[in-house]
């Protein structure tokens, strides 16, 4: 089951929830407020290494869609 985030339009409360991918967007209520205006939100995630050194660096995912916005391997560019 995946986790998705939610935010509440009323009291803009940020919250996740584990729920099947069929109930993704289905009869959901924010935790803080028990208001049913609440919308999915777009997640991103960052991912942490550590290299030969021990130093650590971090890489942040960006949104953009399926190539970051156009490349030419999935011809999002021709889309536009």
């Amino acid at each position: 089951m995946p986790m998705y985030e939610y935010g509440c339009r009323d009291c803009t409360t940020r919250f996740d929830q584990l729920r099947r991918m069929e109930q993704d967007d289905s009869d959901i209520t924010c935790p803080c407020c028990g208001s049913s205006a609440v919308q999915r939100r777009l997640s991103v995630f960052a991912a942490h290494s550590k290299d030969g050194s021990g130093a650590v660096s971090t890489v942040a995912a960006t949104g953009g869609g399926c190539c970051g916005g156009g490349g030419s391997v999935c011809g999002c560019a021709s889309r536009n």
